[in-house]
């Protein structure tokens, strides 16, 4: 329970401002988030070093054209790549939290609203975990993308602090990077294990008693 009874509220976080898109159109918009959903997937299933005009254009089904229209160079499609992926995990994050606006919560609520966003992830394509760590890791090789990604950062590390400290947290930016840190891990350990069939149960258990011991660890 929260400290002296009181009880707060999760709230909404502020919605990421959409990119400029090129194209006057509604298809044009569409056929470009239909190469970054391709581009991800590749990312995810091949690597940053599987990413090609050639390669997009044909997991879209798409002219090649259309590829070097919306991206000049493939770092022009790694970069953005970062940025849909980012757009699409915030989103994510506040479809999530509608459920926990404009009520009281407590810190099995912070669990749950933590939990089902990493589910989320899991089943979307667009955030999938192997698309993640790949984008990461492309920052050694290419530091010029790590402005995307270290905003997405900053706006998740921001979330976690906020539903830390409105459930009790007197440390908030470090529980915050404590909970980001076991997520990480945890997902990063899923992805090397064959049979995953478990991990949301045993996710969640864990998730709960690292969230007590801090919240009681703040006292």
């Amino acid at each position: 329970m929260l400290k002296n009874g009181a009880q707060t509220k999760i709230a909404r976080t502020t919605k990421r401002e959409v990119p400029r898109q090129r194209g006057p159109y509604a298809p044009g918009v569409q056929r470009r988030q239909e190469l970054l959903e391709a581009v991800l997937r590749i990312v995810a299933r091949d690597g940053v070093a599987a990413v090609t005009h050639r390669v997009v254009a044909a997991e879209a089904n798409a002219p090649l054209r259309a590829t070097t229209y919306y991206f000049t160079a493939k770092e022009d499609m790694i970069r953005e790549a970062f940025r849909f992926f980012a757009e699409q995990s915030i989103l994510q994050i506040d479809e999530t939290s509608k459920q926990y606006l404009d009520r009281d919560v407590s810190p099995e609520d912070a669990v749950s609203l933590i939990f089902e966003t990493v589910v989320q992830e899991s089943r979307n394509p667009n955030t999938s975990w192997a698309a993640e760590f790949e984008l990461i890791l492309a920052i050694a090789r290419e530091p010029s993308f790590a402005p995307e990604y270290r905003a997405f950062q900053e706006r998740v590390d921001e979330g976690l602090q906020l539903a830390m400290r409105r459930i009790g947290s007197r440390h908030a930016a470090r529980d915050a990077r404590i909970v980001l840190a076991f997520l990480r891990g945890f997902e990063l350990e899923q992805l090397s294990r064959p049979d995953r069939k478990l991990w949301q149960r045993r996710m969640k258990a864990d998730l709960r008693g690292l969230v007590q011991a801090l919240i009681e660890g703040s006292g």
